[in-house]
C-alpha cells in the first residue's frame, strides 16, 4: 500500500490524540474546500444485500445516530518512558513455513500490530487498551513526526522489511482529503439506497450526475479533484467485495478516460481471481494509452505469488504487446522471484514473500492517531473497531462515538496491492468473512532457511520449469505464434533479439 507523492488520494483509502500532561504538536493546514454531497436520489428495488461485513477505511467519517457516546479517557504518560515500554507487545514470531506453493491465500503469512490477549477481555478493558495505546503513539508523534512508526518498524523483524512509507509521502493536502472524504460519501449513500450490483450503480451514478451539475462547468480543477478522489474510493471501498460489484467497478472505469482509472484497470487485470473480470479489465486496457499500465504488468511478473505473474503474463499475450516480448525472455534468464536474494552489501540474504493483514484489526499499523479536542477541518478520521463489540454495516460508516479511539484516513503507512475477503473463525461478534489486504514484504532469512527455500523451489529433475517460467513461455508463443526451447538464449535467438535487451522496468 505504498502511498506516493502524485496518487495521494488512493493512499487516503486505507495526528495527535490529546492526552492528559503532554503537549502535541498539531499538524497545521489550510482549511479545505466546502464540498456539497447531492442529495440522495430515490432508492432502486434491488434484493437483499448479502451481509459481507465491514472494512476499516470504507465507510463514512460520522458517527451513527442513536448510539451513545463512548468513554473519555485520560493518561498520564511519563515523558521518561522506556520506548519499549510505549510500543505494543508483538505477537509470537511463527514458525518458518518456507515459500507458499500452493495458490491459497488462507496460507498467506499474516502480520499483526500486536500480540492478541490470551483471554478475552470484556469490551471495557479492550476500549481503554485501544485508547492507551493511541495516546502512547501521540506520546511519541509529538517528539517527532512518525516516531512511533520508526521505533515500531526497527523493532519488528516482521515488519522490517514492509512496505511502509512515512514523512510527506503519506500524507494528503486538506484539499484532497476534503474531496476524497466526498468522494466516500458518495458511495456510502449509494450503498445505502442500492445495496449492491446494478442497484448500486444506478443510484451511484445518480449521486455523480448530481454532484457534477452542482459544480461550476468551468472549473476543470475541480473536476479533475472529482475524477481522481472517485477512483481511489471506489477502488478502495469495493475492493473485496463480491464479483458482481467488482464488475462493475470495471464497467464503470471503462467509461472513466484518466491514468488512475487505467491503472486501476491494470491492477484488476492481474489481481482479480476471476477471469471474466479479468479479460473485462484486459479489453478496456486495449484502448488505453499503454505507458500509463505497463509497468504495472511488468512488475507483476515477478510478483511472488504465482497466480499474479501468470495473470500478467496472460494480460500481455491478450493486449498483444509484442514491444514486452524482451521483458518476458528477460524473466526465462531470471531465477523463481520467491528463491533467496543477497543484499548489495552481500551480509545478509532475504525473500519477497506476500504477507495479509487483518483490515479491521490493524488500523494503528496503517493510520496515525486522530486529533482529539481541537480537530483540524481538514483532518479524515475514523474509530478503530474493538475487538468483541460488533463492526457497523457498511452503509452505517465507522462510529465516532469517543475521540480517544480515532485515527486518521487521511495519514496512511501502508498502501496494500490487492483485498480480499477471508473466512475467520470464532470471529463473532465480527461477521466470519473478513477483509484482508495483501503486500509484498522482503524478509531478512537465516543461511538455514535459506537452503530450506532452494530445496523447496528448485526441481531436482532437469527441464522442470518454475511457474514464472511458464507463464512466460506461455505469453511468449501466444504472442509470436513461435516455439523454441525454453530458455532465453534459445528465445532471443529465434527472436534475433540482443543478448541481453535493457528491460523497461526492474523490480524495486
Amino acid at each position: 500500500m505504498i502511498c506516493r507523492r502524485s496518487s495521494l488520494f488512493a493512499a487516503l483509502a486505507a495526528g495527535t490524540l490529546l492526552v492528559s500532561g503532554t503537549a502535541f504538536a498539531q499538524e497545521q493546514a489550510a482549511q479545505p474546500p466546502q464540498l456539497v454531497l447531492p442529495a440522495l436520489p430515490q432508492p432502486v428495488p434491488a434484493p437483499p444485500a448479502p451481509n459481507v461485513g465491514t472494512v476499516f477505511g470504507q465507510q463514512s467519517f460520522i458517527p451513527i445516530p442513536g448510539r451513545p457516546a463512548g468513554p473519555r479517557f485520560s493518561f498520564k504518560i511519563d515523558p521518561n518512558t522506556p520506548v519499549k515500554d510505549l510500543l505494543p507487545v508483538a505477537p509470537k514470531a511463527a514458525p518458518a513455513r518456507g515459500p507458499l506453493l500452493a495458490d491459497d491465500l488462507n496460507k498467506v503469512p499474516e502480520v499483526e500490530f500486536e500480540a492478541r490477549a490470551d483471554q478475552p477481555a470484556d469490551h471495557g478493558k479492550m476500549t481503554e487498551r485501544t485508547a492507551h495505546q493511541l495516546a502512547k503513539i501521540s506520546h511519541m508523534n509529538a517528539k517527532k513526526a512518525d516516531a512511533f512508526m520508526g521505533a515500531l518498524i526497527e523493532s519488528r523483524a516482521d515488519l522490517a522489511g514492509m512496505p511502509f512509507v512515512m514523512g510527506d509521502d503519506c500524507r494528503s493536502g486538506p484539499e484532497r482529503a476534503a474531496h476524497f472524504a466526498a468522494a466516500v460519501a458518495l458511495v456510502r449513500r449509494a450503498m445505502q439506497s442500492g445495496g449492491s450490483g446494478r442497484a448500486f450503480w444506478t443510484n451511484y451514478n445518480a449521486l455523480c450526475e448530481q454532484q457534477d451539475e452542482a459544480a461550476p462547468r468551468s472549473d476543470k480543477a475541480l473536476k479533475e479533484h472529482f475524477t481522481v478522489a472517485r477512483i481511489a474510493a471506489l477502488t478502495q471501498m469495493l475492493a473485496p467485495e463480491t464479483a458482481e460489484m467488482r464488475a462493475g467497478l470495471v464497467k464503470h472505469l471503462t467509461g472513466v478516460p484518466h491514468v488512475e482509472a487505467t491503472r486501476a484497470l491494470a491492477r484488476l487485470a492481474v489481481f482479480s481471481p476471476e477471469d471474466d473480470l479479468r479479460f473485462a479489465a484486459v479489453d478496456a486496457l486495449k484502448v488505453r494509452r499503454e505507458k500509463d499500465y505497463t509497468d504495472v504488468l511488468v512488475k507483476a511478473l515477478r510478483y511472488p505469488f504465482p497466480a499474479v505473474a501468470r495473470r500478467a503474463a496472460d494480460a500481455i499475450a491478450r493486449l498483444e504487446r509484442a514491444d514486452l516480448t524482451g521483458e518476458l525472455v528477460a524473466v526465462l534468464d531470471e531465477e523463481d522471484p520467491r528463491l533467496p536474494q543477497a543484499r548489495k552489501n552481500g551480509k545478509a540474504q532475504f525473500v519477497r514473500e506476500m504477507v495479509k493483514v487483518n483490515h479491521h484489526r490493524n488500523c494503528m499499523m496503517c493510520h496515525a492517531p486522530g486529533t482529539s479536542g481541537v480537530s483540524a477541518a481538514s483532518d479524515v478520521t475514523a474509530e478503530v473497531p474493538v475487538p468483541g463489540e460488533p463492526l457497523p454495516s457498511p452503509s452505517q460508516g465507522y462510529r465516532q462515538s469517543s475521540p480517544d479511539l480515532m485515527v486518521r484516513i487521511d495519514v496512511t503507512y501502508l498502501r496494500q496491492d490487492f483485498s480480499a475477503r477471508l473466512t475467520v473463525p470464532d470471529a463473532l461478534p465480527w461477521p466470519d468473512q473478513q477483509r484482508f489486504d495483501f503486500f509484498v514484504r522482503e524478509r531478512v532469512v537465516s543461511d538455514e532457511e535459506a537452503g530450506a527455500y532452494r530445496e523447496k523451489l528448485t526441481s531436482k529433475e532437469p527441464g522442470v520449469l518454475s511457474p514464472y517460467h511458464k507463464a512466460a513461455l506461455a505469453a511468449l508463443r501466444e504472442l509470436t505464434g513461435k516455439d523454441t526451447a525454453p530458455t532465453a538464449a534459445a528465445w532471443r535467438k529465434l527472436l534475433d533479439a540482443p543478448a541481453k535487451p535493457a528491460p523497461q522496468s526492474r523490480r524495486d
